[in-house]
This record gives C-alpha cells, structure tokens and sequence, in this order.
C-alpha cells in the first residue's frame, strides 16, 4: 500500500497471516472459485419475463365471472331496495294518518338528531379528559412540569371549540387551569388550598376510574354557566388528582337554535323538569345567569308555550299511545289550539336528567294531505339514496380486502415478493385475520428470497422437477476484486466493513443483473459471476463486458459522491474468460447449491489477479479479457492487447487484452 493508508489504489501484495475476518486471501479465493460454492442465480430479462407470464398464466380468467364486489352491491343493495321500497310504500299509504302522528315521526328524527349532537360534542369533552388522563397515567405529561401541563391544556382547549375551560385538580391542592375568557385565553395557577367545591370534587373522583358529569356549574374564572366533566388519574397506581373540562351554556344554547332554523320546530333543552339549560333566548343576551342563579327557571325564560310544559292546570293527552317509539311526549290544550311536547329523558350528565326536545303548537305545524304526501316521499327517497349509497360502501369495503389479497396472492406468483403489496387489514374479523396470516406469509417468503433466486425458482418451475441437471455449458465467468483493501480493511470498524461491502455488492449485482448475468458467490470483498446459464445466451461474452463497463461508469459515479463526503476512491481489478464449465445443481442431499465448476472458472480469476501487474489506469476498473473471450467480441470491440502470459497454477500461455 501506498504512503496514504485510506486509499483503496495501491497495490496489494499477499495479505498477512493476521487478516481480519470477512478478508480472504488469494490463496482461499483461488480453491473455492475451482470448488462447488453456494451461489444466487439471475435468468436475463427475456428468459425471466417469460418464465413470469408462463407462471401467471395458470391464474388467468377464462371465461367472465362476477367479482365479489359485483356480487355483495347487487345482493345488498338488491335487498335494501326492496326493503326500503317496501317501508316507503307502507309510509307513503300511511300518509292520511292524523297531525299528531306526523308530528310524532319527524319529532322522533329531530329529537335523536338533538340527542346525537348532542352526545358527539360532549362526548368529545368526555373523551379528551379521559385521553388526559391516560397520558398523565402513563408518565407522558407530568403534574410537575407546570410549563409542560399547561401547554398540553392549551392544545386540548384548542382542539375542541366547544369547550370553554379545562384544569388539572392536584391531589396536593393546586390547581392549573386554562380557558376562555371575554378577552381571550386565560391561564390561571392556584397555588393555595382549594375551595370546598374543589375538595369535594377531587375527593368523590377518588377511587373512581371513570369521568363523571357534574350538571350545571358556575366558573367564576370565566364568568360563565357550565356542564362540566371531570376524569380521575392515576400514575403508577397513585390517584395524582383529576382532569376536568366545561361546556359554556351559551354553546349549547347554539346548537338548540341551530336545530330550530334546520327543522322548522323550537327546540329545547331542559335541565331537570324547572329549569332551562338550553334555548334560543339565552342567546340575546336579556336574560342573564349568575353565580346565584347558573339557569333559569321555566317562567324566567320568557316562553310561555314552553312554560306550559308541566303545567298540571290543563287538560294532559297521551298523543304517544299505540305508536311504536321510545319518545315520551304530551299534548296541553291551551284555549282554542293545543300545545304539543315530544321529548326524551337524557341521563348520564349529571344529577339532574336532560329533557331533550321539539314542541309547537298545532295551528303552526298541521299540513294538508298532499303537503304531506310530497313530505313523505322526499324524505323516503332519501332514505333509500342513503341506504343504497350504504349498501354500496358496505359492499365495497367487505370486497377490497378480499380483491387485495386476490391482488397480492397474483403478485407472489412472479416472486418478486419485495413488490409484493402487503395486505390491508379489514373491521372483519375473518378478513383480518387473513390479511395477517398472508403478511406472516410475505414476510417469510421475502427473506426466503433473500437466500434462494427468484429467477431460478421460476426456472425450475418451468422445468419440472428433473429440469436442472448438471452439464457442459460455454458460459463467460468474471471475477471482481477491489484494489488494496485487505490493507485499507484493517483501519475500519466491523460495522463499517459491513456497510461499504454491502454498498459495494449492491452496485456490482445491479448491474450484473441488468444484463442477465447471474451472482454465483461474494468471496469476502470479490464478486464471481457468470452468463450463460440456467438460460442460453448466445451472447454472454458480450453480456459480460456490458455488464463490465457498467461497473465501471458505476463505480466513477460512485467515487464522485466518495470524494464529496472526503472519502479515498474505490478501484477494481476485473477479470473475464469464456470458455466450458460444468453448470447445475451441485452438492449434498438436502443443501444443493446451482452453481458452475471447471478450469473456466479458474482462469477468470487469475486474470483478476494478474491485473496486479498492469499498469494502473484513471479508470475506476481495470478490466482484462482472455484472448478465448476476446474472440468472442469481434473486430468492434475496443481492445487493448497486453500479449501472452503465463497464469499461476497453470501450464502454458494465456493471450490477455485490457477492454477500454
């Protein structure tokens, strides 16, 4: 080596006894390239593509069939047709039914449409503090790091408009809060003992796992009338205090008029039977709650068809009986007209329940036989719109996994399991569990690729299982071996051994693969590999100068991107012959390795070693043809010849040429 130890230029001379592992010596290299050797095999592009159709032939349709998908949206989407025709054609003969009973069906959708939006904005309170709680739980934000807490209530105030305040309660006694206020976010840090009310609440979370909703409360913070959600936390078994959230009455009062504006009936909300959590005039502004006073009572409200809703001084009609609903509802006659109420108690968000409903008065919602005709029908049509675009999502999603793995299952068939797409998994539990055991497969089948070639699996498919015998064939062998690294090796780690190795065999495969060429072995840092088999290549001398020069162009590539990160160049010696060897499956009962043996082999890597004596070029590879696979070439090639000479081991004189 040279006076530059970090080049990978200099000449090397025979490696010294104590050569680290992965470094072969010329010696050991000479005997396993005469020798049966493991090796990978790479038919050419041809040969392959043809192997990969004859093989994807077997799963080709040959006469029309349904798809699963076709089948699951005509069948679903047949019988919700039907159904729903069936249910529409029941309701449109229906239709001379009385007011009381209209009422009731739209009374029903919009309540549950009250009920559910409802739920889903504060279900979404509910379920941020129990996501709070579980990350306090498992260490991820910690009461101590004040900074930190706050930071993570900002974003849960953020991510949820409509809520108005959350707070950390500490089991020690402080408090963290954050909300907001008439003039934006207010951040608030109690560092003295909590008020009774705060006691009280951490100590009823104690104990419990699951949140709890407190009813109507006042934040004198925020000024505000608020619902309020509180959710305990536990770290390492050790109750730490409790995540709590509010909901301003005013946004719910939104929801109520937003509601009245969609479906054309006032809306309400009830806290208990006496008081009003949710309405339209708690939004002007007129009617002011308080810290004494958190929601007014019916009277104070100024409605006053609501205000009747319990009134016992009227005459009460059940106008539900006989229908089949879980509504509750009432009908108040009021002088000439009559008041209806249909509603339904809501628990579970304090200790008062929710009375969630639609009332109005039947002057104001009695329609004529044909209005109601059209309104039946419009509304059935969408239902029907809507469960047939159901039954064709339905049926779709049930159909995509099964096509996936009908899709990739096709795929597997070329063996190229690296594109294989791995399967999606399904909300069916069936269909999931498919998906997994076939990923399981892919998985194993992928690095079963990375020990036997695809190509010659393909090969041998197609040959039967007698088709791969062992015989005389004309193949071109060439041997790689980089110039001075058992010396440069010496100066690197393991791991970075292993990784310039691996970056090294994978250009030199790439291109070897590229022109159809097969990686017989990697022999430390040197690559055997020949044309001419399992496949016929007439061709395969000028395959392999092809593949040569890529290595070449490859390599100066390469070395550019080396000398920008600082790194010293990497240089080749190549050596190529053509001539007989013996190819085929080769080895012990149970481990047979397809592989090629003969003095061919041999000769090609002595014209690698022989390149020691050449003079080095700028080209990142040297590379030395034998007079046998010269002759292949013809007059075209660009040649340089170098004259006879004697080959080590071997008996009498070997024409060599330089390819340029």
């Amino acid at each position: 080596m040279s006076s530059d130890a970090r080049r990978f230029d200099a000449p090397s001379d025979e490696p010294p006894p104590d050569e680290p592992l992965g470094v072969r010596d010329d010696a050991a290299r000479d005997g396993a390239a005469g020798d049966a050797a493991a090796g990978d095999v790479a038919v050419g592009d041809h040969g392959r593509q043809s192997h990969e159709n004859a093989t994807l032939a077997v799963f080709r349709v040959r006469r029309w069939r349904p798809t699963i998908a076709a089948i699951l949206v005509l069948g679903i989407a047949g019988l919700v047709l039907v159904a729903v025709s069936a249910v529409l054609w029941i309701s449109l003969g229906a239709a001379q039914k009385n007011t009381a009973s209209l009422i009731t069906q739209t009374a029903e959708f919009t309540v549950d449409s009250l009920i559910e939006t409802f739920d889903q904005h504060l279900g979404v309170v509910e379920q941020r503090m129990v996501f709070l709680a579980e990350i306090a739980g498992q260490g991820e934000v910690s009461p101590e790091d004040r900074e930190g807490l706050t930071e993570v209530l900002l974003g849960t105030l953020a991510g949820a408009p409509q809520m108005t305040g959350v707070a950390f309660f500490s089991a020690e006694g402080w408090s963290q809060r954050v909300g907001r206020g008439p003039e934006g976010i207010i951040r608030l840090f109690d560092p003295v003992e909590p008020n009774a009310d705060t006691i009280e609440l951490l100590d009823e979370m104690r104990g419990r796992r699951e949140p709890s909703w407190g009813g109507v409360i006042w934040v004198e913070s925020l000024d505000q009338a608020q619902v309020g959600v509180t959710a305990p936390a536990y770290h390492q078994g050790e109750y730490i205090g409790a995540f709590a959230a509010v909901v301003s009455i005013q946004v719910l009062s939104n929801y109520v008029a937003e509601f009245q504006q969609t479906f054309g009936l006032r809306a309400f909300v009830l806290y208990g039977r006496d008081h009003v959590l949710a309405h339209p005039l708690l939004l002007s502004g007129e009617r002011r709650v308080s810290a004494e006073k958190p929601t007014l009572s019916l009277a104070e409200i100024g409605d006053p068809d609501l205000a009747k809703i319990w009134d016992s001084g009227s005459e009460e009609i059940d106008i539900l009986e006989g229908e089949d609903t879980s509504l509750l509802g009432h009908l108040i006659l009021d002088e000439d007209d009559a008041i209806i109420f249909i509603y339904r108690s809501v628990e579970g968000y304090g200790p008062e329940p929710f009375y969630m409903g639609v009332y109005g008065r039947d002057s104001e919602i009695e329609q004529d036989e044909l209005e109601r005709l059209l309104l039946a029908g419009w509304v059935g049509l969408g239902i029907l719109v809507v469960a047939l675009l159901l039954a064709v999502v339905l049926a779709r999603g049930i159909a995509r996994p099964i096509g996936d793995l009908s899709t990739a299952a096709r795929a597997i068939s070329s063996f190229d399991f690296r594109r294989v797409p791995s399967a999606k998994g399904s909300l069916i539990r069936e269909l999931n569990s498919a998906s997994s055991a076939f990923n399981s497969m892919l998985n194993g089948l992928r690095w079963f690729e990375t020990y036997v070639p695809r190509a010659l699996v393909l090969r041998l498919i197609q040959l039967g299982e007698d088709g791969v015998r062992s015989e005389e064939r004309q193949v071109t062998v060439i041997f790689t071996d980089i110039v001075g690294f058992t010396a440069a090796s010496q100066n690197m780690s393991a791991l970075q051994l292993a990784e310039f190795l691996n970056h090294h065999f994978g250009l030199l495969a790439g291109e070897i693969e590229k022109t159809g060429g097969t990686v017989d072995k990697y022999i430390g840092d040197s690559v055997m590999a020949f044309w001419g088999a399992p496949d016929e290549q007439p061709d395969h001398a000028q395959r392999a100068c092809a593949a040569a020069k890529a290595i070449n162009a490859a390599l100066a590539k390469d070395n550019r991107e080396r000398a920008a990160k600082g790194l010293p160049p990497v240089r080749l010696r190549i050596g190529i012959h053509s001539g007989p060897a013996v190819v085929g499956n080769i080895g012990a009962p149970g481990r047979v390795n397809y592989t090629l043996i003969g003095d061919t082999v041999n000769l090609a890597n002595r014209l690698e070693a022989f390149g020691k004596q050449v003079d080095a070029e700028e080209e990142p590879a040297l590379i030395l043809l034998s007079d046998a696979t010269r002759a292949l070439l013809g007059e075209e090639a660009a040649v340089e010849e170098l004259g006879q000479h004697e080959m080590r081991g071997r008996i009498g004189s070997v024409g060599v040429f330089r390819l340029l």
